[in-house]
């Protein structure tokens, strides 16, 4: 290059610094020559007019002891205006160990930084941040090309609807139960309501009530203080807690005990909670999306659910439907687990008769065993066209005629009363143990066991 050549400029990657410790933490000379261009804010509005100015991928907070839940509160107000901001902290005064402090550090921050700094390693940490944060548009910019598609995949009159349901609903900020059996996609449909609601940048938290001990149930949903109970050596911040501003999947509602039932409703009355162990109400703002594979009607019936809770949540009512009950969308949904599941350079496709095994399968596991099933028939494959061998799939009477229709009927009767009799005869008349074994609920098989006219 002469010297009447002119260098290329060198580009900047703006990053804003939070900093409300009234010391201004000085980052500006060391991270400059790494080419961060630091935008200092002591307060909210100064740091709310820098996100009017600047595009934003990363941030940097600096937390002291005085400071911390201001910061924190900062950084919830922050997150709402502007998405995808990935955030890095530097402790002033604050020693790791001390849960106390440092409890919050993993719901807000990638990383952490103490004093004195090592600028290359917060360098590298950023840099990381700031292609996470260039992912994430990226990745919500190619649903956006794509014309708002979602991963809701079929295009049957039930998936419309339930698409259109969806939207609906996304729209309020009431509470919303979403019935349908195991593997129906109902936490894709809490996924696809938050990600269409206001609440869209705030946090999306899960809990499977159904996975948790019932002793643990409470302390996970409202949180606890350090010493509350035997175990409990620091604070935890509750799941509904860690929901605020945002949204709440709380799925297998059914599975909750009545003690727990009793909470819960309180909080939906209130919006307050009240960790284990605390003496101090916590003020919550936060939607949830309630799902269960239990007939919640029946579990009422039988004193298991709560009525008035079942009331309170049942405002906003979706249903998954079974894939039983859509069968025309199983060749869109095989096309495009194939896709997502065929090794590079490799392409395989499903043999016609395959294909009219997987329209007569009945599909217990629904969209979900579905996608294992082709999954596992391209690791079994012999060929790249795949056999209903190779998918696991067997069934009898693949088309019926329509003068065989009640016989099949009967036929399938016949074989509820097998699968049933041979359940409870192995697991020594426990029905409990029985209905695990076959994957559904002690309602769904008391359901089966009257259906079948089986006397125990």
């Amino acid at each position: 290059m002469n010297k009447f050549q002119h260098k290329k400029p060198v580009a900047y990657r703006e990053i804003l610094v939070l900093d409300l410790t009234g010391e201004f933490f000085c980052c500006e000379q060391e991270l400059k020559p790494l080419h961060w261009h630091c935008i200092h804010a002591a307060t909210l509005p100064c740091a709310k007019k820098a996100l009017r100015d600047y595009n934003f991928f990363v941030a940097i907070a600096v937390l002291s002891k005085n400071t911390q839940q201001r910061v924190l509160n900062n950084i919830n107000e922050i997150n709402l205006r502007q998405q995808n901001i990935i955030w890095v902290a530097v402790l002033i005064d604050i020693d790791a160990e001390d849960a106390k402090f440092t409890s919050h550090l993993p719901y807000y921050f990638t990383d952490y930084h103490h004093l004195p700094i090592d600028w290359n390693h917060l360098n590298q940490t950023l840099g990381h941040a700031y292609g996470m944060a260039l992912l994430k548009q990226k990745d919500q910019n190619s649903c956006c090309h794509l014309g708002q598609k979602t991963p809701l995949l079929g295009d049957s009159h039930l998936i419309n609807k339930l698409r259109d349901n969806i939207t609906k609903v996304a729209a309020s900020d009431e509470s919303v139960l979403i019935s349908g059996e195991t593997g129906t996609g109902k936490g894709l449909c809490a996924h696809l309501i938050h990600s269409q609601s206001a609440r869209k940048r705030g946090p999306f938290i899960t809990i499977n009530c159904g996975a948790l001990p019932q002793s643990l149930i409470h302390s996970e949903l409202f949180g606890h203080e350090k010493g509350a109970f035997t175990g409990a050596d620091k604070q935890y911040i509750g799941h509904i807690e860690r929901a605020n501003k945002g949204t709440l999947f709380l799925d297998e509602i059914g599975d909750l005990t009545l003690e727990s039932q009793v909470n819960l409703l309180q909080f939906l009355e209130e919006h307050i909670i009240e960790r284990l162990g605390g003496n101090r109400n916590i003020a919550i703002d936060c939607r949830i999306i309630f799902a269960s594979h239990v007939n919640l009607e029946i579990a009422v019936e039988e004193g298991r659910f709560r009525e008035d809770l079942y009331y309170r949540i049942n405002i906003l009512h979706l249903n998954a439907p079974s894939l039983r009950e859509h069968k025309e969308d199983i060749p869109q949904l095989v096309s495009e687990y194939l896709d997502l599941f065929c090794p590079e350079h490799q392409k395989y496709t499903i043999a016609p008769k395959a294909l009219d095994t997987m329209l007569a399968y009945e599909w217990p596991g629904n969209v979900r065993e579905l996608k294992n099933r082709v999954h596992r028939g391209i690791i079994m494959a012999n060929s790249e066209q795949l056999s209903a061998a190779d998918l696991g799939i067997k069934v009898t009477n693949i088309k019926p005629d329509e003068d065989d229709v009640v016989d099949l009927a009967q036929h399938r009767v016949v074989i509820d009363t097998e699968l049933l009799l041979d359940a409870i005869k192995r697991n020594n008349h426990n029905i409990s143990a029985a209905a695990r074994e076959l994957k559904i609920s002690r309602t769904t098989f008391y359901r089966l066991i009257k259906k079948c006219k089986i006397k125990l």
